[in-house]
């Protein structure tokens, strides 16, 4: 499964085990250096990066600018799962921009989405189950739903009831469609 991975760079050392490649940190790139060409041809993308309600940009650590909505939106998602385990997804223009950019599916969840820098857990942990039920030729909704089962009956604390609140976006149809598994 060819992965691609952005974080901010406080959170390296979770993406690189949740997404399984390492990741482009933020800094050093930023909006400026980000190729939005390197996500075209990927089964797998994971995005860690800090979101706010409203903003069409996403950051890195310092409030650095990591990327812009126009940089998703010219961007080739076709046959690409996205996977967001930034805050606020939701409630921000870059879930529409990422379905303009046509990807099977966008995985992400409203408001804090908790999660360690130096440890799997939280968002991570799901982005992590998401990832091995799809290298075995399972789909979005599949994938999603075998890694909630997992996630539910492996933890009961604050971040994993946050993260139960992830769901699929798009799935194939245009606009913005949740569906909760």
């Amino acid at each position: 499964m060819d992965t691609f991975a952005y974080c901010a760079a406080s959170f390296e050392r979770s993406v690189r085990r949740a997404a399984g490649t390492q990741p482009l940190t933020c800094p050093p790139a930023s909006m400026e250096t980000f190729d939005a060409g390197e996500l075209a041809g990927r089964d797998f993308i994971y995005f860690k990066l800090h979101g706010l309600p409203g903003e069409p940009y996403w950051y890195g650590d310092d409030w650095q600018t990591a990327l812009c909505r126009e940089q998703l939106q010219v961007a080739d998602l076709s046959g690409a799962v996205v996977f967001v385990a930034n805050c606020n997804l939701p409630q921000s223009p870059m879930l529409t921009a990422l379905l303009d950019a046509g990807p099977v599916a966008v995985i992400g969840g409203p408001g804090q989405n908790y999660a360690r820098s130096r440890r799997v857990d939280g968002a991570d942990l799901l982005g992590l189950y998401v990832r091995r039920v799809l290298s075995f030729g399972f789909g979005a909704r599949d994938a999603l739903a075998v890694a909630m089962l997992r996630l539910k009956l492996k933890r009961r604390d604050k971040a994993t009831r946050d993260t139960l609140a992830f769901r699929i976006y798009g799935g194939g149809t245009h606009g913005i469609q949740s569906t909760r598994t």
